[in-house]
């Protein structure tokens, strides 16, 4: 028995062990964009482009990497004259909601799927951020669509009129959403490809 654990002391100690790479969070900047944008993240796992792709595929927003949904509210008050019943100066909202990947990869700002990684995020930002500005684009129309509409002799039918034409705008724009992204290929063409 001592001669076995003898043997085993003189043996040399060798052991492989997995070390795990140190992780972060790998996301935008908190400043991309204003307060008046919502950041919303889904979690996405692995260690290679292929692993990633995947995931992006599984749990991606809409059948997307990202998306990003825009409501844009409105009201006026009404302007009786001798004319008929208007909208007086028309006040907006916009609400935007943006939904981003977010994957922990190694904490090496200078590992290469890392960088990848980044410059992928960063043309996703850009992406989205056409679809944000048509939000507020849209707001603006209505903003200039409403006070211009003729008055009605009814306050009534003034409130019909400026929402209906409200809708029309805001329709209008979601068109050009899917424009943009028939255009931009989903942001292909801004970089917004991975891998």
């Amino acid at each position: 028995m001592r001669i076995l654990a003898l043997l085993l002391l003189l043996l040399p100690a060798t052991a492989c062990v997995t070390v795990p790479r140190p992780r972060a969070a790998i996301l935008l900047p908190p400043s991309v964009w204003p307060q008046d944008t919502l950041l919303h993240w889904y979690d996405i796992e692995g260690d290679t482009e292929a692993e990633l792709r995947a995931q992006l595929d599984a749990r991606g927003p809409e059948g997307h990497d990202a998306y990003t949904a825009w409501h844009v509210t409105w009201k006026f008050p009404f302007l009786q004259t001798e004319e008929g019943c208007t909208t007086g100066p028309v006040t907006t909202a916009v609400r935007v909601n943006v939904t981003l990947p977010r994957w922990k990869g190694p904490a090496d700002e200078r590992d290469p799927l890392v960088r990848r990684w980044r410059r992928y995020l960063d043309a996703l930002k850009e992406h989205e951020s056409g679809h944000r500005e048509t939000g507020f684009r849209a707001a603006t129309d209505i903003t200039e669509t409403l006070p211009a509409l003729p008055p009605k002799p009814t306050c009534e039918e003034a409130e019909e009129a400026a929402n209906t034409a409200a809708r029309e705008v805001l329709e209008r724009y979601r068109a050009g959403d899917i424009a943009y992204d028939a255009e931009t290929r989903h942001g292909a063409t801004q970089g917004a490809v991975f891998p």
